[in-house]
């Protein structure tokens, strides 16, 4: 009689390795030991991970998770010896992510500019995208699990090659070419619209020259480096990043940015969105001298735009200033700044002020800003000393000393306070002369966008340990990769009001498990889909995955029906 198969391991004691085997005692009679029958069936590295062999990746799925030593089965590629034998492995969420990198034209880019080394690129995305757990490195499962685009299994050399061909110059053409995938069909009146931003990622590495302390937008204690990035506003998909030292602030490398997108020959005239953290007034002349055009939020530090504030807040409740697609208040005024022109002409360029008050705002900073100047009259009777004539106490209070200095009086400054009362509720950009208010405002909204891009980025940078810079841009440049496919996806799943069902991790399990089999020997084309779910089936057709051919008949038709119920339920059209 024979025991259940178990795990025995051997440690090779001249080399450290252990072996592991799958094996079973047989009491044979008239015997003082029993036989032992094992096969080796792979071996530990030295991360502690256990390294399948072809005996192990033969065994069947619920073998292998009888072992214990995985949690999901692998499936073999082959089987020597077999006729006719088919190849099964995973497609669904690679198939849609080579689906979404040709309409976008990520793929083509990616082959013009990386002709030897685009497969193993695309690759690594898909495995960082498909397990975003594991090892950069270790991308041994997902070939033995999935179908991906480098045909042949990756291995550590081929990884580091890809990533080494990473530098400067290709990312530069790879902008150039990708923006104009993106945009070349555009008519050149079309106004085209960027979204500006930066970020930072915290690391553990002090080897990065890159990275220093500064303003940590994770708001932890470590080094960084800060990542600008550009996207389209009206897709949300990436168009250009550029790393930066941790240390840079947003107002320091704006100069250098347009410099490098006139390279890679961004369309003329494209408009640049961007928060208050980059304005300065220098930020500004910078623009209006290069060729593209800006929208930048105001910081209450510029003086024309506090008295901008004031002037509107007398007239800004007019019902006539009342815009009632967005239900706010606006006002705009044309101011001129003073920058230098080539050529002839007045050194000067007209720009616009654009002021909105939201109603709700209003009354909350209202609100607070009440509470805190009487909270601050209360704080300077106790401490006549904390007011200076630059901090808070000493703009917003009147102090009447004595000839010994001493506080005889402490009255709020009515004048002062109101007039900091009046710059509640504002928000305001400047821009180019022309502009609607409703436009201004619908372009400026879409920048949660690059808020998602920024969420995906991270999700998949982590907090880089990398000692070699030229691997970490190597490997920023992969995950910006990934980000465009990802949001590419989202973009798709927002067209088709799927956010209700699926998240995008969701969305990936769904169709992961869908399998392509073909016969061994033959090409990748001469194989099918099996056995495709029907949920999985709506998302290929949606995604546009898969051919009409390899779906139900009436898919398209369940789609359509399902897109009108979603709409009815968010309100958009009416039964």
């Amino acid at each position: 009689m024979s025991a259940v198969n178990r795990v025995i391991r051997h440690k090779n004691k001249k080399n450290g390795v252990t072996y592991l085997y799958w094996g079973r005692s047989i009491y044979v009679p008239g015997q003082k030991h029993p036989k032992v029958e094992k096969k080796c069936i792979g071996k530990i590295d030295s991360k502690g991970e256990f390294e399948p062999n072809k005996t192990f990746l033969s065994f069947s799925s619920e073998e292998q998770l009888s072992s214990g030593l995985v949690s999901e089965p692998y499936y073999a590629p082959y089987v020597r010896g077999a006729v006719d034998v088919q190849e099964l492995k995973m497609y669904g969420f690679i198939a849609l992510l080579e689906a979404s990198a040709k309409q976008t034209g990520l793929l083509q880019s990616l082959k013009k500019v990386f002709p030897e080394h685009w497969r193993m690129m695309l690759t690594i995305v898909e495995s960082m995208m498909s397990y975003p757990d594991r090892a950069l490195y270790r991308p041994k499962h997902f070939h033995d699990v999935c179908w991906h685009t480098f045909v042949d299994a990756p291995t550590e050399y081929s990884i580091t090659q890809a990533i080494k061909a990473v530098d400067p110059s290709s990312t530069q053409r790879f902008f150039t070419d990708f923006e104009r995938r993106m945009h070349g069909d555009s008519p050149l009146e079309e106004m085209i619209v960027c979204a500006l931003d930066t970020t930072s990622l915290s690391t553990y590495s002090a080897m990065l020259e890159a990275a220093k302390y500064g303003k940590n937008k994770e708001h932890d204690h470590m080094q960084q480096i800060n990542l600008l990035m550009i996207c389209d506003n009206v897709t949300g998909i990436p168009l250009y990043y550029r790393s930066l030292p941790g240390n840079y602030s947003d107002k320091s490398i704006l100069d250098t940015t347009l410099k490098e997108l006139k390279s890679a020959e961004f369309r003329k005239g494209t408009i640049l969105l961007m928060d208050r953290g980059f304005y300065s007034l220098d930020n500004v002349k910078t623009m209006l001298s290069s060729t593209f055009r800006f929208l930048i939020g105001l910081p209450l530090t510029a003086g024309f735009y506090r008295d901008a504030i004031q002037e509107a807040s007398e007239v800004i409740h007019d019902t006539e200033n009342f815009c009632l697609p967005i239900g706010m208040h606006v006002w705009s005024k044309v101011i001129t700044i003073d920058a230098p022109r080539r050529g002839r002409g007045p050194n000067s360029y007209e720009l616009c002020l654009y002021l909105f008050l939201n109603p709700e705002k209003l009354m909350d900073e209202r609100q607070k800003l009440s509470k805190k100047f009487a909270e601050g009259l209360l704080s300077l009777q106790k401490n006549p000393e904390l007011s200076s004539p630059n901090n808070f106490y000493g703009k917003h209070y009147r102090i009447e000393k004595d000839a010994k200095g001493q506080a005889i009086s402490i009255e709020h400054d009515k004048e002062a306070q109101r007039k900091k009362m009046n710059e509640c509720g504002f928000f305001g950009y400047l821009g180019p002369v022309g502009l609607t208010a409703e436009r201004v405002y619908a372009l400026t909204q879409n920048r949660d966008y690059i808020e998602k891009d920024y969420e995906a980025y991270k999700t998949r940078m982590r907090r880089p340990r990398h000692s070699l810079e030229e691997h970490l841009e190597g490997k920023i440049f992969l995950v910006f990769l990934s980000t465009i496919l990802e949001m590419t996806i989202r973009r798709k799943m927002e067209e088709y009001l799927l956010g209700d069902k699926y998240s995008f991790q969701d969305l990936r399990d769904e169709v992961f498990s869908a399998k392509w089999r073909k016969p061994v020997g033959k090409t990748f084309d001469k194989g099918h889909w099996s056995d495709l779910p029907i949920e999985t089936q709506k998302l290929f057709y949606i995604f546009r995955v898969a051919k009409a051919s390899e779906l139900r008949d009436d898919i398209p038709k369940l789609v359509e029906q399902e897109l009108f119920k979603r709409k009815v339920k968010h309100g958009l059209v009416t039964v």
